[in-house]
């Protein structure tokens, strides 16, 4: 608990910062008779920025505090797949292949779309600097389960780090609460799969979804 509190603490001292000094510039603004329409909007544009950020964390760990039962019901789930893969497809580079038309899988809709949103923005943001970034999300038929994989030419996950990945409140970026893993792959398992990922430094991560047909 000591460490969750520590963890809360850093994510909402990362916004506040920020809204402290461009609260500071404005009011020194005002004092000089400075604080024209342009520098009022950019004050309100920068603060309400950060107000959203401190929501999401919020909602974040509320979330994973009282983390629902799966609303388990029969779905289609490569139809789910490819809505997802079109909403990210702004992204970068993201391309999909599957052998299969339908599946048929028993889940939580929107626990699966947020769960392969996330994946997939991960490996976007694992990108090697100076590098364009690839992600290929595919689908397959494994013994009466379906296959999932979402592949990225990324840094990789250090030996280190992979051990945590799925810790509630790890991350390794500089903003974000560390719980989108730690959700998904509670959430798979609830629905009877298995979430689990294999990668190399330098080449690449890949993330694995299974779920039984």
């Amino acid at each position: 608990w000591r460490e969750i509190a520590q963890q809360v603490a850093h994510e909402i001292k990362n916004p506040l910062t920020p809204m402290k000094l461009t609260l500071q510039q404005f009011e020194r603004s005002v004092q000089v008779g400075n604080a024209g329409p342009e520098k009022t909007q950019k004050a309100i544009t920068s603060l309400l920025t950060q107000v959203n950020t401190l929501n999401d964390i919020a909602s974040s760990f509320s979330s994973f505090a009282r983390m629902p039962e799966p609303v388990i019901k029969p779905l289609e789930l490569i139809s789910l797949l490819k809505r997802i893969v079109d909403l990210h497809s702004h992204s970068g580079d993201l391309r999909f292949e599957s052998e299969l038309n339908e599946a048929n899988v028993i889940g939580d809709e929107q626990l699966l779309g947020r769960t392969f949103s996330n994946i997939i923005l991960n490996a976007f943001q694992a990108a090697r600097p100076g590098e364009a970034s690839v992600v290929w999300v595919r689908a397959e038929v494994k013994n009466q389960t379906v296959l999932l994989s979402f592949q990225d030419n990324g840094k990789g996950i250090d030996p280190e780090v992979a051990e945590q990945i799925f810790v509630p409140h790890f991350t390794t970026k500089k903003s974000g609460s560390g719980l989108g893993l730690a959700i998904a792959k509670q959430a798979i398992e609830q629905m009877r799969g298995k979430l689990w990922f294999e990668t190399a430094s330098g080449r690449g991560t890949t993330f694995f979804i299974e779920l039984p047909i």
